[in-house]
């Protein structure tokens, strides 16, 4: 299935955030971030909203399992190579 290639792609890239703070894995933010956009969210209110109407899809596929970030989607989340 495409979801597990997502994740196993994107599981490769280095996360730099403090491991003793993150809650969500970054496959997570990226996976929901790309679907939000795709389905035409601009900004990360219109990519929370998104989240928030699409959780239980999320949650049956193994994403957002502590349901949906408050402050990755309120532009809080940086994101550096």
């Amino acid at each position: 299935m495409y979801l597990e290639a997502f994740t196993t792609f994107f599981s490769e890239l280095t996360d730099t955030r403090q491991s003793a703070k993150i809650t969500y894995p970054l496959e997570d933010i990226l996976f929901v971030t790309l679907c939000g956009v795709i389905a035409g969210a601009e900004g990360w209110s219109e990519i929370r909203d998104y989240a928030d109407g699409h959780l239980d899809w999320f949650q049956q596929h193994g994403y957002l399992c502590d349901g949906v970030p408050v402050g990755v989607f309120q532009g809080s989340c940086r994101l550096s190579c």
